[in-house]
Parts: structure tokens; C-alpha cells; sequence
């Protein structure tokens, strides 16, 4: 009994100081923030926090179907936190996922639920929704190659790169969906990290296989969840990127779309992949280096890259943490459909 009482309390410490790290996050940047908000047009503000808002919701809600999809038995307003305060606190310290994907193996084991089910559901999920991302970049390059007047050269470039982005995003689709090509594929794709780092990610990619052979099953057999999946990361994208394009209306002149889009998909995927916490630094770099060669002028970038960091990263946190205190009170005790599930 004391022994389950210490983990307890440890994964409470563990969860404050998670949440600590965060609202540290947020003061180191406050002051940059006050000075943006300070010349924001206002009234524009709170659309762009409401298509926040509507992002998080759908994050949160299609990390609860895939947790359905993957077993796991927890009620559905909790599934629907646990993946708000989870996204939240991934986005403004990212890590590479490990701080989100750690509160959720923090918060699921006060629930005594799989923690294995729902790491498998966070990374088919993440997978699924990086994908559609993927599909931004040729979206964005037509967009640019049907309004910009573009050389010959120019159009030619952007034309191929279009189509080649076009291609790696029905490739990944398809490495998802058919097992003979994701085999090869993933089995190529150890062969190449060993070859370049000496290390054998077999045993990864293998548990990644796994994962995203339960998952496509799943779904084929509940092609509703599908759609709803997909429906859910596509009004995502979409409220995030035009929550960003109104952040530049707060600032300045309006962003045309396919500007609007290669410089959102660049700057997200930077932030990614830099590994610095929530991408500071690396993602408004790379959007005011993008949008500045696109013609936006360099001022009202910065302020808007800053802005956009300001509603969809910081004050998303600050709500967050309203949350946790509820998903805390669940004291190790099985939730009400665990415990009919286990009686039934």
C-alpha cells in the first residue's frame, strides 16, 4: 500500500514539474510577447484564438478515437483532456514528442490503463497526422505557381517540386494503409539509419509495423473512425494555418494562401525537427526567412510569427493547466467504464 501511495506521488511530482517546465517556458517569453500584443490589431485577436481553439479540440478528440481504436478504456472527456493538455504542453516544449507522450503515460497510469495501448495510439496518431501536413507543401506550391508571376525558371522549379511532394505524400499514405510496401519501406529505411549512424533500429521499426498494421486493421474495419480521423487533422491544419493568416491581418497587409501555406508548413516542420523546446527560435526563423523571400515584408513577419507563438502555443498552455487539477483527482481508482468492462 505504501508503495502504491510513493508512485502515486511520484507521478504527481512528475506531472507538476512537467507543468512547471512549461510555465517557465511562457515567462522567458513574455516580454517579447507583451510588445507584440501591444501592436496587434485587436479585434482580430480572438478569431485567431478561437481557430486555436478550434485546433486543439480536434487534436484532442481524434487523440480519444485513436485511443478508442487502440482499446483503451477511459472515459471520453478524459481522453479528450489528457490529449488538450498533452498537445498543449508538446507544443511549447516539444522534445521531439517526449514531453507529451510522457504526461500521457503519466496520467493513464493513475488509471491503471495500458500504458503500452496508449503509446501505440499517440504514435499511429501522430503518424497519421503528419502526413497531412505532408499534403500542405503541394498544396501551397500550386498555390504559389497559379497566383505568383513567376519566371519560366521559377514555374518549372516550383512545378517539379510540387509534383515531388505530391508523390512522398501518396507514398507515405500508401506506407500506412498496404503492408507490403510499408515492409519494404521501413525495412529500407533501417537499412539506410545503419548505415549512415552504425545503429540497428530493427527492433523500432519493427514495433512501428506493429502499431501501424493494428491501427490500419482497425480502421478498416470502422471506415466511419476513418473519416472522422481525417476530418479531425484536416480541420486542424486548416484552423491552424488560417489562425496564423489572421495573425498576419493583426500585424499588417493579408498573406495570400499559398504563401500563407509553404510558409506555415516550413516553419512547423523546422520546428519539428530542430529539437529545440516548441521549435523557439527555429520556427519564426524559418518563417520570416520564407515569407521574406515571398515578398512579405520582414516586420510584420517576425511580429506575426511571434503573435501566432503567442496565441496558439503559449496561452493554449495557460489553459491547459485549468486541467489538470481534474485529471489529477482520479486517485489510482478505475474509471466507471474500466470497472464495468471488468465485471462484464
Amino acid at each position: 500500500m505504501d508503495h502504491r501511495k510513493g508512485h502515486q506521488q511520484m507521478i504527481v511530482l512528475a506531472i507538476a514539474l512537467l507543468a512547471l517546465l512549461g510555465v517557465a517556458t511562457v515567462a522567458l517569453d513574455w516580454g517579447q510577447v507583451r510588445q507584440v500584443l501591444g501592436q496587434a490589431e485587436w479585434r482580430l485577436v480572438p478569431v485567431a484564438l478561437l481557430l486555436t481553439a478550434v485546433s486543439y479540440g480536434c487534436l484532442g478528440y481524434g487523440f480519444a478515437a485513436t485511443s478508442r481504436l487502440f482499446g483503451v478504456r477511459i472515459s471520453q472527456r478524459d481522453l479528450v483532456e489528457i490529449g488538450f493538455v498533452s498537445f498543449a504542453l508538446n507544443h511549447l516544449i516539444a522534445l521531439g514528442g517526449v514531453a507529451g507522450y510522457s504526461l500521457r503515460v503519466l496520467l493513464i497510469k493513475r488509471r491503471r490503463q495500458s500504458v503500452r495501448d496508449v503509446l501505440v495510439a499517440s504514435v499511429f496518431h501522430s503518424t497519421f497526422n503528419n502526413v497531412m501536413l505532408l499534403a500542405l507543401f503541394p498544396i501551397g506550391f500550386i498555390y504559389l505557381l497559379l497566383s505568383y508571376p513567376l519566371t519560366r525558371g521559377e514555374s518549372i522549379s516550383v512545378g517539379i517540386g510540387a509534383a515531388l511532394l505530391f508523390v512522398l505524400f501518396v507514398l507515405a499514405t500508401a506506407v500506412i494503409f498496404f503492408k507490403p510496401l510499408r515492409v519494404v519501406v521501413l525495412h529500407r529505411l533501417g537499412q539506410v539509419v545503419h548505415g549512415i549512424s552504425r545503429r540497428n533500429i530493427g527492433a523500432q521499426i519493427k514495433e512501428l509495423n506493429s502499431t501501424l498494421e493494428r491501427g490500419t486493421n482497425a480502421l478498416k474495419e470502422r471506415r466511419l473512425v476513418l473519416v472522422l480521423l481525417t476530418g479531425l487533422v484536416v480541420a486542424d491544419w486548416a484552423s491552424c494555418v488560417v489562425a496564423l493568416g489572421f495573425c498576419f491581418d493583426a500585424v499588417g497587409d493579408p498573406v495570400s494562401p499559398g504563401a500563407l501555406l509553404i510558409g506555415f508548413a516550413i516553419g512547423v516542420t523546422v520546428g519539428l525537427l530542430s529539437m529545440i523546446p516548441g521549435g523557439l527560435g527555429a520556427q519564426e526563423a524559418s518563417m520570416t526567412a520564407i515569407y521574406t523571400l515571398l515578398g512579405v515584408p520582414f516586420e510584420q513577419t517576425v511580429l506575426a510569427a511571434v503573435l501566432f507563438r503567442t496565441i496558439y502555443y503559449l496561452v493554449p498552455f495557460l489553459a491547459s493547466l485549468l486541467f489538470y487539477f481534474r485529471l489529477m483527482r482520479v486517485d489510482g481508482k478505475l474509471t466507471l467504464e474500466s470497472t464495468r468492462g471488468q465485471s462484464g
